[in-house]
């Protein structure tokens, strides 16, 4: 479950740094990237192995307690100056695991080591290491301590009544490890110099010290000379490399730490959504004015009349409904080889419309709409990425008018209807049978007009109490029923050309949303949700 758990967080905060970079500044995530690399490295090695580290000061006698622990003088002791120049390791190992320790020595650096024999106070995988004293005076030598705490499995940090309550210990190497409490231990040693009543004052005052720094860390007193609390020492340690989890403990408080850091780093607010979504609007309205959708659509509504008028008119007057400007061939909407058909050419991304250009009223309401959403959510964007963000929208606003213009031509399209075309030939049938009713008329007309005989080229029909000619019936019933169907076809024309134009209004808000996405808003967006996703996922890996 322990390893389940740190894979788990450690790709939480892989996530949280590769959704961060570049949005924060790049000292708050130096330390995570070195944890995963830390990690990454680790889970790679030995897991047989568990590195026990002790680290301290010059004087505090970590060394005379190494070789207590190790069972052996492998270090060498002084109280007047420091004597470990380089990490000394010793290795209690059966032939099983051996394999494991030379490459874990050498990802941490260590050269010097020494194989002791496993014991009961040494259990097999034990690597004990003697650290150089982190206050010496070389720097080197306190460079090469630091590299090996920041990889140690269990941390022994051993100090003196003297030393106990130093600053740089507590505020450079205590603090930094609040959270890490199941990989360190806090060891006061040369309690031989003091009383009983003085010793328990020390360590009383040393655990309180510790809680202060933020870390539960257990707390022993030692002597070295006399062996008091060694064995102690020896059980907690030997307990440790036992379980076999002190490795995976150390990395997950690290995971832990540095998603905390992280998570410190990064906006903790997320923006007001009901003034994102208000500034949102606003843009897409500026947008659609830019873009000259009230114009177009109302193109679309009259060209759609005049050409269904056109088309399903009275033959004999339709003709001056085609005397009328055609809106969308105007606009430079209308693909002049068909007529009858309104659509994008396959070439719009090259054709430029005839709507009107963008005033530079317009065009700076639209860098004011596009500021005004950036500032809607700047809650949630760190400095650094919410001025970046803002001079990108800024630049993207000033060029988006063709962008604006390509998506209008690609969305017209306005289709003739099918019962256009069935109107027509009804009204050309009626036309027909109103003129061949006329003619029927003239030819008795002409020769009524030459005194010949037309009583049987005039047949009637009967219509209730009356006697109507055909030749009569046929001109009037086909001219009445062509102007009948030209009126019902008009106000369905009409109709047809309102929920047309209610159709293309929707399509043009759309392409002009998706402009505004792709051009605009999804600058912001993409911060959002990248800054949301390292939120979420360093919360994951520091909880």
């Amino acid at each position: 479950m322990a390893r389940t758990t740190l894979a788990q967080r450690t790709a939480d905060l892989s996530t949280a740094t590769s959704s961060a970079e570049g949005r924060i500044a790049d000292d708050a995530l130096a330390s995570a990237r070195r944890v995963l690399q830390r990690a990454g490295e680790r889970s790679q090695l030995s897991a047989e192995h568990t590195v026990v580290a002790l680290a301290g000061g010059t004087g505090t006698g970590k060394s005379t307690l190494f070789n207590l622990l190790a069972g052996s003088d492998l270090a060498r002791t002084s109280r007047q100056r420091p004597t470990t120049a380089f990490p000394l390791a010793a290795v209690a190992e059966s032939a099983d695991i051996a394999a494991g320790s030379t490459s874990l020595l050498e990802w941490l650096g260590v050269q010097e080591r020494h194989d002791v024999d496993v014991s009961r106070a040494r259990p097999d995988g034990l690597v004990l290491l003697d650290l150089p004293d982190h206050d010496s005076v070389v720097a080197e030598h306190r460079l090469r301590a630091d590299r090996v705490t920041e990889r140690a499995d269990l941390l022994v940090w051993v100090t003196n009544p003297q030393k106990y309550a130093d600053a740089v210990l507590h505020s450079r190497y205590l603090l930094p490890l609040a959270g890490h409490e199941d990989s360190v231990v806090v060891v006061l040693n040369q309690l031989d110099r003091l009383t009983r009543e003085e010793a328990e004052a020390c360590l009383a005052d040393l655990r309180r010290i510790v809680q202060a720094d933020g870390l539960r860390a257990q707390v022993i007193g030692t002597s070295a000379r006399t062996r008091d609390g060694v064995p102690q020492l020896e059980g907690l340690i030997a307990r440790a490399v036992e379980r076999r989890e002190a490795a995976t403990a150390r990395l997950v408080a690290d995971v832990r730490h540095a998603a905390s850091g992280l998570l410190a780093a990064l906006p903790g607010t997320a923006p007001d959504t009901r003034a994102l979504e208000d500034a949102r609007r606003s843009l897409i309205g500026a947008l659609e004015h830019a873009a000259g959708v009230p114009l177009v659509v109302d193109a679309v509504r009259g060209s759609s009349t005049r050409d269904g008028i056109a088309r399903t008119g009275w033959p004999p007057t339709r003709w001056v409904r085609t005397l009328r400007a055609d809106p969308l061939r105007t606009l430079g909407l209308r693909r002049p080889e068909r007529p009858g058909v309104v659509q994008a050419p396959a070439s719009a991304e090259l054709i430029r419309s005839s709507l009107p250009t963008a005033s530079p009223a317009v065009r700076a309401q639209i860098a004011s709409a596009a500021r005004a959403y950036v500032a809607a959510a700047a809650s949630a964007l760190p400095a650094a990425a919410r001025e970046r963000v803002n001079g990108r929208v800024v630049a993207a606003s000033a060029d988006v008018v063709d962008a604006l213009d390509r998506a209008v031509i690609r969305t017209v399209e306005v289709r003739r209807p099918r019962w256009w075309s069935l109107v027509d030939v009804v009204q050309w049938l009626l036309v027909t049978v109103a003129v061949a009713g006329g003619a029927w008329l003239g030819v008795l007309a002409l020769l009524d007009y030459l005194r010949m005989p037309t009583a049987d080229l005039s047949p009637t029909l009967g219509v209730g109490a009356f006697e109507v000619p055909w030749p009569t019936l046929l001109l009037v019933a086909g001219a009445v029923a062509g102007i009948l169907l030209a009126l019902v076809a008009g106000a369905a024309v009409r109709a047809g050309a309102r929920r047309r134009a209610a159709r293309i209004a929707d399509g043009l808000r759309d392409s002009v949303a998706a402009v505004a996405q792709d051009e605009i808003l999804g600058e912001v967006d993409a911060e959002l949700t990248a800054l949301a996703t390292a939120r979420e996922a360093a919360a994951r890996a520091a909880r």
